[in-house]
């Protein structure tokens, strides 16, 4: 049963394709790790026993992302998981503080974001992952990867992503 039970396991680890995303730095491929958002959730006003205007942020440890992008049009390869495409990917830009970073807006949705879809970017299909590479210069400055058909993680809504800097040149 033990044989039978690692021989399943081990069938689902190369069978199921998990999501990876990489970025291109000095000719080799270097993979953005994956960062779980750290919420707060700033309670609003009560008016007989119902909450109104909380506000909900979200924010990312570090003034800066732990990869460097190089030049104003970084290379990325994007690895979608099993049930997502590449334009359920979308490039968010950050607020940057002292000590942290965060995003503009309450949920990933209600973001101005960038779709990694064709008429943005140029992509170029790779085996089982896609090249892509923005058409327009990014502005210095932090920035993330998010897929937007994840599940949020707990009671705050955190989300997985993948931040990167982009410097000024």
């Amino acid at each position: 049963m033990k044989k039978m039970i690692s021989f399943v396991l081990l069938l689902f680890a190369l069978v199921a394709k998990a999501q990876k995303v990489e970025i291109l730095v000095g000719g080799n491929w270097a993979e953005i790790p994956a960062q779980q958002t750290q919420s707060e959730l700033k309670p609003g006003w009560k008016i007989v026993d119902y909450q109104m205007k909380s506000k909900l942020t979200h924010y990312l440890s570090g003034a800066h992302a732990a990869q460097l992008a190089e030049g104003n049009r970084p290379v990325f390869r994007v690895t979608p998981g099993e049930k997502e495409v590449l334009v359920d990917y979308v490039l968010v830009r950050l607020k940057t503080s002292k000590y942290y970073r965060k995003m503009f807006k309450p949920l990933l949705i209600e973001c101005n974001y960038t779709r990694l879809e064709p008429s943005a970017f140029d992509v170029k299909a790779e085996s089982d992952s896609f090249i892509c590479q923005p058409r327009q210069v990014l502005q210095p400055g932090e920035y993330i990867l998010a897929c937007l058909t994840q599940r949020p993680i707990g009671e705050l809504q955190d989300i997985l992503v993948y931040p990167f800097s982009v410097a000024k040149e």
